[in-house]
């Protein structure tokens, strides 16, 4: 037993306290043997003291034996570390997540969870430690303090100084599904309280970056002629050398696929992540009730909201009609926006980003900054003023119609303009009648 020094045993062998030799510091270890469980759980007692080692010694055993009869991995719950508990979850989950919640989980554990929870054991995260968590992610952007701290990474151009409400949300969500399925599965003893405080970036509604009718007019009509853009050839300066402007067959492909689908995107309401995995398959024409031919589109089960079946309007399979004439992928199971080598196209942004800059337009009235998603948000603002009942536009974009009362109130209020700007507000009839008892008069 050279490994132990100062050995002394408990329950027959069950538990031994030892210490390790060759340290300064004399530090008694436990090894309990826990009946059903293989192997041995070892555990520091961090104190020097035969007696006060004892009874830690004791109280784990029994706390063990209390963990084990409530069915946990207690080789597990009393070591792991935050980052672990991640690593077990994300390996077990990944394959049923979407593409787009593979990407958001992987995100928020790389930049955020991990960083500040992941060498704190899931045994010790008391409730206090974790509610820090929220000032410092709040604060994670704050140029102040990271100069204070010595970070001098540059800050990603597309991150908020202060997150919003929905993304904090999110973040709580997802710290809540992992500490939950760890408790479901054995490895966490309980679940600490996790409640993002609320952050108030604004008064009122809170907007989403979108655009005027006049503004996407001016988007199409650039998209129209800048697929059509030629190369253009001229002498050098010197003679012989042919100076080569604009888009190659390559390049012009791609615009082509870019523009069909913005107008598609424009036209569906479709989230960026439910066209990226939308299939030929998926798509199909049917006869609304006027007898009118409808674009309908069936959204995979693996997206945000799950599945479920889209309306388009009328005129979006002219531009999948378009597309299909220009890709080689239109089998039934080929993707519909994929590129050259047949898989789904990844990200649109940057392309529109360069084409909304070219246009002065990538930032809205209220420096908000657009994107592919701001199509949505057109999508279902000139839905809105179309008439559309706000109960049939909430289930064809697959959200609430509380999400839409609170993010498009300003669209809601002018459908009401008629009622609105009407030129007399009339007395209620009581109030007219007691004003004429009187002799006065009711000012209109």
């Amino acid at each position: 037993m050279a490994f132990y020094e100062n050995a002394y045993s408990l329950r027959d062998g069950a538990v031994l306290l030892y210490t390790r030799p060759g340290r300064k510091k004399t530090t008694y270890q436990a090894r309990l043997k826990i009946p059903g469980v293989g192997g041995y759980i070892i555990k520091s007692l961090k104190t020097g003291d035969l007696s006060a080692a004892i009874t830690e010694a004791e109280d784990l055993f029994y706390e063990l034996r209390a963990e084990q009869k409530q069915g946990l991995d207690v080789k597990l719950a009393g070591n792991l570390r935050f980052k672990d508990l991640w690593k077990l979850f994300y390996e077990t989950h990944q394959t049923g997540l979407s593409i787009h919640r593979q990407r958001l989980h992987t995100s928020f554990a790389k930049n955020y969870f991990v960083p500040f929870l992941g060498e704190h054991r899931v045994a010790d995260m008391a409730d206090a430690f974790v509610e820090k968590y929220w000032d410092w992610r709040i604060n994670f952007y704050n140029p102040v303090r990271r100069e204070a701290e010595g970070n001098d990474d540059p800050i990603p151009p597309n991150a908020a100084s202060i997150p919003s409400q929905k993304t904090l949300d999110m973040e709580a969500g997802m710290l809540r599904q992992i500490f939950r399925w760890g408790k479901r599965v054995g490895c966490v003893k309980r679940e600490p309280w996790i409640k993002p405080p609320n952050v108030k970036h604004t008064k009122g509604v809170v907007r989403r970056p979108t655009f005027s009718e006049s503004e996407w007019k001016r988007v199409y009509e650039h998209l129209r002629e800048w697929v059509t853009e030629t190369i253009v050839t001229s002498v050098g300066e010197n003679g012989g050398r042919l100076n080569r402007a604009g888009p190659n067959a390559r390049h012009r492909s791609q615009r082509e696929l870019l523009r069909h689908y913005l107008l598609f995107i424009a036209n569906s309401g479709l989230r960026p992540n439910e066209a990226r995995q939308l299939l030929w398959r998926d798509i199909r024409e049917e006869e609304d009730e006027d007898g009118k031919p409808a674009l309908v589109i069936e959204v995979a089960p693996t997206t945000k909201t799950g599945a479920r079946t889209v309306v388009c309007r009328e005129g979006t399979g002219h531009y999948l009609e378009r597309l299909k004439t220009l890709s080689k992928y239109i089998k039934p199971d080929d993707y519909v926006f994929s590129g050259a080598d047949g898989k789904p196209v990844d990200n649109f942004n940057n392309s529109f980003k360069k084409v909304l800059s070219g246009l002065g337009l990538l930032e809205d009235r209220w420096g908000e900054r657009r994107s592919v998603y701001s199509l949505r948000h057109f999508y279902c603002t000139q839905a809105l003023l179309s008439g559309v009942p706000i109960h049939v536009l909430a289930k064809n974009m697959g959200t609430s119609i509380t999400h839409i009362e609170q993010h498009y109130s300003h669209v809601l209020t002018v459908m009401q303009a008629k009622q609105l700007q009407t030129k007399t507000f009339r007395p209620a009839k009581k109030v007219a009648a007691k004003a004429s008892e009187t002799g006065q008069k009711t000012r209109q």
